[in-house]
């Protein structure tokens, strides 16, 4: 068997066992060489390799590379510019994720236009000749590509037809997939749910689930859910702008006293976060107790910065997209409610923002305490990117205009939207009130999910999942070396 080299990203120490994950993966796997990008060596999986190499992610996170290194790095042409036109737009709007964590740009909280071309054509340099430079077959990532480097790296990938692949996890019922595109997520499981349409024509044949997936079953179709994973929720209503700072001041200071001080002292630095502060109270100020007797599309806004719009809401990453395509083609007696997430700070809001949606004449912006479970029962259907409410929508057999891509994309009830005849369509379908999907498909969804997933070896721990944290590291491990062989028939 020929030997593989690998780069293996964000795999080290931490509450899920990575190490026994990885070792599992290449058991049956030679290796050449294992190019390991993490932020501790410790825990790093024991591997019979050739050469190993250990990247510390936090410079990489943070656009720092050494002049002096790049320049030992081959130079990049304009074949690959173009070629990688497409992740440099997204590149460009992700840096906003560490736009505040960068010492440089602590003051302004932005990182003006031509530092981010600079760093964008050093992370392309960089990871361009690596991947050349030591022949990589295959890279393997912990999570979806969003840190800025990663997507320059997955982009590479792309269009060197160099397999990359990431583990994806849906939260709701503590499963796992490894992903090999996140514009097409789990082919397979589109392709289980065709065989097990064709196993279980019989509609008088159940459809039965395991004890931790009828488990799942139950909970989520109960009409107050108490979810087994604990979210963080941080209700910002309300609160002053003394009260809502000062802790978090005092973990600053604990955490980087000199980060602290150039803030503390900075007019540009308060004036921005007063400026946001504003924003929140913007939206505080303009809430309204939603009218569910009426017919209305719901909306919960996504966390963000997080993977979960960019990149994997595509061009929807701005919300108000959405909401604009959604308003332009509902009737007008059916109002769009939007509910702020409960975690969301100021960060990637504006007063710009939530003017804009409120100019829509269908929105209305509803506290985010609002029973979430209510609003999906009593909505004709929820609209998100790729968010939890979505799953759970479903799990429910409410209809779900999807706006972005991710594993549940393919079950019951999902309606895709990539263009404005998609939304009109599906919008259409929705008012004529005929039935989703049934219990049934629902049942069906999870038995695909089964067959075509694993339990994920991490915090936080379902109770209702009967594996070990050992015994699910080795289900990822296989799942993943299945996954090799797969992207590269023949070799692994």
């Amino acid at each position: 068997m020929e030997k593989l080299n690998v780069i293996l990203k964000a795999f080290d120490g931490d509450p899920l066992d990575k190490k026994y994950v990885l070792e599992r993966a290449f058991k049956n796997i030679p290796l050449g060489t294992y190019v390991s990008v993490c932020d501790k060596k410790e825990g790093s999986p024991v591997l019979q390799v050739d050469e190993e190499i250990w990247l510390e992610a936090a410079p990489f996170r943070e656009g720092r590379y050494d002049e002096g290194q790049l320049n030992t790095c081959a130079p990049i042409d304009e074949d690959l510019i173009e070629k990688m036109r497409h992740y440099e737009a997204v590149f460009m709007d992700m840096v906003d994720r560490y736009a505040n964590k960068m010492e440089r740009f602590l003051v302004s909280g932005d990182v003006p236009y031509p530092e981010r071309k600079r760093i964008y054509y050093a992370n392309l340099r960089y990871w361009n000749h690596l991947l050349d430079s030591k022949k990589i077959d295959v890279v393997l990532m912990n999570h979806e590509p969003h840190q800025c480097y990663d997507y320059v790296l997955y982009g590479l990938c792309k269009v060197k037809n160099i397999p990359i692949l990431y583990l994806a996890r849906i939260f709701t019922i503590d499963t796992s997939f490894v992903v090999a595109d996140w514009e097409d997520p789990a082919p397979e499981l589109r392709e289980a749910l065709l065989r097990l349409r064709e196993e279980y024509r019989d509609p008088n044949k159940p459809v039965e689930l395991s004890k931790n997936y009828e488990a799942y079953f139950n909970l989520f179709r109960n009409k107050q859910p108490n979810p087994w994973y604990k979210p963080k929720k941080v209700n910002l209503t309300q609160q002053k702008f003394i009260s809502r700072w000062w802790r978090a001041a005092i973990k600053i200071l604990k955490r980087d006293p000199k980060r602290f001080l150039v803030s503390l002292f900075s007019g540009q630095f308060w004036s921005r976060k007063l400026r946001q502060h504003k924003a929140i109270q913007f939206y505080d100020r303009h809430i309204k107790v939603p009218d569910l007797s009426k017919p209305f599309i719901y909306i919960a806004l996504h966390y963000q910065p997080e993977a979960t719009t960019l990149p994997l809401a595509g061009a929807y990453v701005e919300q108000e997209r959405i909401i604009q395509l959604l308003a332009a083609n509902l009737p007008p007696h059916v109002s769009i409610y939007v509910k702020e997430h409960p975690a969301q700070s100021e960060r990637c809001r504006s007063e710009a923002f939530y003017q804009s949606l409120l100019a829509i004449p269908s929105v209305t912006f509803i506290p985010r305490e609002t029973d979430t479970y209510e609003l999906v029962d009593r909505c004709l259907a929820v609209a998100t990117a790729t968010g939890t409410v979505g799953f759970e929508a479903m799990m429910r057999q409410k209809p779900v205009l999807m706006f972005g891509h991710f594993v549940y994309q393919y079950a019951p009830g999902i309606h895709r939207i990539r263009t404005a005849d998609d939304c009109g369509r599906a919008i259409r379908q929705i008012m004529s009130q005929k039935e989703s999907h049934s219990v049934r498909d629902v049942r069906m969804f999870l038995k695909a999910l089964e067959r075509c997933s694993t339990p994920f070896p991490g915090p936080p721990d379902s109770p209702f999942e009967e594996y070990t944290q050992r015994e699910k590291s080795d289900l990822v491990g296989a799942l993943i070396e299945k996954k090799i062989r797969a992207v590269l028939p023949g070799r692994a």
